[in-house]
C-alpha cells in the first residue's frame, strides 16, 4: 500500500471516478433506449444491467484506491465516512424491512439502497471534512 501525496492521490481518483460516472450516465440512457421490458430478450437486459453496474464498481474502486494511497489521517476520515454510510444504510434497511413486515410500507426496490449508500457516504464525508467528530 503506497502512500502518495494528497494531490497525486486526488488526481488519480478524479481521473478514474469522473469518467466512470460519465460512462454510468451514458449506460443508463443507452439501456433505457435499448431495453423494452415486453420485447427485449432476457440476455440483452442482463447485459445492460451488468454494463450499467460496471462503472459503479469502478467508482467504488476509485474511492478505495484513493483511500489506500493517502496518509493515515485522510485514510481514517475516509474510512470513517465509509463505515458511517454503511451503518446508516444498514439501519435504514432494517427499518424498511420491519415497516414492510408490519404492513406499514409497500414494496421498495432494492436498487435504492445503492444510491442511498452513496448519499450517506457523501454526507458523512462532508461532515468528517468539517473537523473532529465525537
Amino acid at each position: 500500500m503506497a502512500t502518495l501525496g494528497f494531490r497525486t492521490a486526488n488526481k488519480r481518483y478524479k481521473r478514474l471516478f469522473w469518467p466512470m460516472m460519465a460512462i454510468y450516465v451514458a449506460m443508463i440512457f443507452a439501456a433505457k433506449w435499448l431495453v423494452d421490458e415486453d420485447t427485449t430478450p432476457l440476455w440483452i437486459r442482463a447485459v445492460c444491467a451488468v454494463a450499467t453496474t460496471a462503472p459503479v464498481i469502478g467508482s467504488i474502486w476509485a474511492i478505495l484506491r484513493q483511500t489506500s494511497e493517502t496518509d493515515e489521517y485522510t485514510r481514517a476520515r475516509q474510512m470513517r465516512a465509509l463505515a458511517e454510510a454503511g451503518a446508516i444504510v444498514a439501519c435504514a434497511t432494517f427499518l424498511v424491512g420491519f415497516l414492510q413486515i408490519f404492513g406499514v410500507l409497500g414494496a421498495v426496490d432494492v436498487f435504492w439502497f445503492g444510491p442511498a449508500y452513496f448519499l450517506a457516504f457523501g454526507l458523512s464525508r462532508c461532515r468528517t471534512s468539517l473537523g473532529p467528530t465525537v
